[in-house]
């Protein structure tokens, strides 16, 4: 009767490209949710390790598994390595939706409950097609070199026999490292204070007002460069001076409606949109603001029909 072992060793190249397999899996999708990690990883549990794993018996001694090629859930292990720990939830959430969970471990949790510091992060044991699981390991750069260094000194050969000094050098390690994962979340909370306040307050300038549109208005064709100008001038006369200010204007601004009821014989760009934007906001407080600013003529009569086609097709209030 060949053995669980001789099977694993047999089929090793096959679980070598299941791990492949999975790591790219993994990586797509976290490119998927957009999400930024310092590295994802893999590996396929070595034949000694996993002739260990089979062996194990219980208390009684008796074999833990029956069929370790299906019963063992960590031959094929992905590590995805996050900056920061507010990074593990969305790591965790990204790859539960797109996998079935069969098992999931805090050992965040398990060592804070304990009221004892160590090996922190998430493992995720998931199932893939054809009943086939793996094992993801989620932890930051942090916590990923403590356990390679204790893994290392622990669990390699390196230590003959137990060493209070080198536990108690380990324990002080992972509270330090605790510690410093909570100040770079702090550290990424104040720059993301910082930095939508800055966005908030910024002045509206060409590039600003360019990368604003673009991304408010995806399916409008930009305008020409000089043209942005002016609808920097337009807004200001409306009172839209800062970036704030605008991403809240476009917020609060039926496009949809106004496309409709403007009915254009060609497709409109950012400035003549966000012009009857505004003008179907402001009415006729925008054409007094804005008919005497430009070198057309026209534009004031321009206006009055532009803004009686928005009124027409507005809904009853």
């Amino acid at each position: 009767m060949t053995s669980a072992i001789e099977r694993y060793l047999r089929d090793f190249s096959r679980f070598q490209k299941l791990t492949g397999a999975m790591e790219r899996s993994v990586t797509a999708r976290l490119t998927e949710s957009y999400i930024a990690v310092h590295a994802v990883q893999s590996r396929t549990k070595e034949p000694d390790s996993a002739a260990g794993k089979f062996a194990r018996l219980d208390e009684f001694g008796i074999s833990i598994f029956t069929d370790p090629l299906h019963e063992v859930t960590d031959l094929v292990g992905v590590r995805v390595i996050t900056y920061l720990t507010s990074d593990i939830a969305r790591v965790e959430q990204a790859l539960t939706s797109a996998f079935e969970v069969r098992q999931r471990v805090d050992k965040t949790s398990v060592t804070q409950n304990a009221g004892t510091f160590g090996y922190a992060g998430t493992h995720l044991i998931l199932r893939a097609d054809d009943e086939f699981h793996f094992e993801v390991q989620i932890c930051t750069v942090l916590q990923h070199a403590w356990a390679e260094i204790e893994h290392g000194i622990r669990y390699k050969g390196s230590r003959t026999s137990p060493s209070a000094p080198i536990d108690r050098a380990f324990t002080l390690a992972a509270g330090l490292i605790e510690l410093a994962d909570a100040q770079f979340a702090e550290v990424d909370a104040l720059h993301k204070s910082d930095l939508a306040h800055a966005r908030a307050t910024e002045e509206i300038e060409i590039g600003t007002l360019q990368e604003v549109l673009t991304a408010a208005l995806p399916d409008v064709n930009p305008g020409r460069a000089n043209a942005y100008e002016w609808l920097i001038t337009l807004l200001a006369a409306n009172g839209v001076t800062v970036r704030e200010d605008l991403d809240e204007f476009l917020a609060a601004s039926d496009v949809d409606a106004v496309i409709a009821a403007m009915d254009y014989k060609f497709a409109p760009t950012h400035v003549r949109l966000v012009d009857d934007l505004l003008l179907a906001r402001f009415g006729e407080d925008h054409i007094e603001r804005t008919a005497g600013m430009a070198s057309d003529r026209d534009r004031e009569p321009k206006l009055r029909y532009r803004l009686g086609r928005l009124t027409q097709h507005s809904p009853p209030k």
